[in-house]
């Protein structure tokens, strides 16, 4: 074999060498790149499903927030109206609040929103074998202040203006064996037979015992059993089963009234 094609064959195996290693180089470039091209591309969807995560998670939040935003405004319009309204020491009765009163019984009136309510009380009432009496419905400003201004002790009549009875929406109701006591108006008045009674079925007609025991603080009355006041049924339901007063339920509706 003469040098020269010598020369040949090693330049042709120098060639074939360097298109391998060129060709390896290559393949190798091609998986790296493909490598990085899949692991860009999980990361890419890996931040985009985290992404869609976070717009989902602030989507629902917001829907919650909107749905309890909602809720408080039902509340609030429920709260508005007529029949919770708050009418104590700090509350004065609105001088726009309109009451249209009819009689309920033995010249006893009441507003007459709430008359079939109270009579229905009463009549079942007597249908299970007891005896209510009406002693106290309604009563005028001017009615009010007559036996604000004639009562000795002050404390236990309630200013002119910041008396239920005002509103139309209360009943002072006695057993009618308790009206030969000197005074019927005494926590006696919870052991008579009717009054049992009403305290017991009184929220199955709308009325709650607007002056319960043990929350005079609350009140700034002293308990009365003979005291009911209207506020429909499904908020007596509530007050009476939790065992609050007005004040408290008004104050943290919130928390009781599931609004529909």
């Amino acid at each position: 074999m003469s040098r020269k094609t010598r020369r040949q064959i090693i330049l042709i195996i120098i060639l074939i060498a360097a298109a391998a290693a060129a060709a390896m180089f290559l393949m190798h470039k091609i998986a790296e790149d493909r490598h990085i091209e899949g692991a860009e591309s999980t990361a890419g969807e890996a931040e985009s499903t985290s992404e869609e995560a976070s717009e989902e998670a602030a989507q629902k939040q917001a829907e919650e927030e909107a749905r309890e935003q909602e809720r408080l405004n039902k509340i609030a319009e429920e709260k508005a109206q007529w029949y919770l309204i708050l009418v104590n020491n700090q509350n004065a009765m609105p001088d726009d609040f309109d009451i249209e009163t009819v009689e309920v019984e033995d010249g006893y009136y009441i507003d007459e929103r709430v008359c079939d309510a109270l009579q229905e009380m009463l009549a079942d009432c007597r249908d299970a074998g007891y005896s209510p009496r009406l002693i106290s419905t309604f009563r005028t400003r001017e009615t009010q202040q007559y036996l604000y201004d004639h009562t000795a002790n002050k404390s236990d009549t309630a200013v002119p203006g910041h008396s239920e009875h005002e509103c139309g929406l209360a009943a002072d109701i006695v057993d009618a064996g308790s009206l030969g006591w000197a005074d019927p108006l005494i926590d006696e008045q919870e052991d008579m037979p009717a009054q049992k009674w009403l305290m017991e079925h009184c929220q199955d007609y709308g009325f709650i015992l607007r002056y319960p025991k043990d929350k005079e603080d609350i009140t700034e009355i002293i308990y009365e059993p003979w005291h009911y006041r209207y506020v429909g049924k499904e908020h007596a339901a509530v007050i009476q089963g939790n065992g609050i007063c007005l004040e408290e339920y008004l104050e943290n509706m919130q928390d009781y009234y599931q609004a529909q």
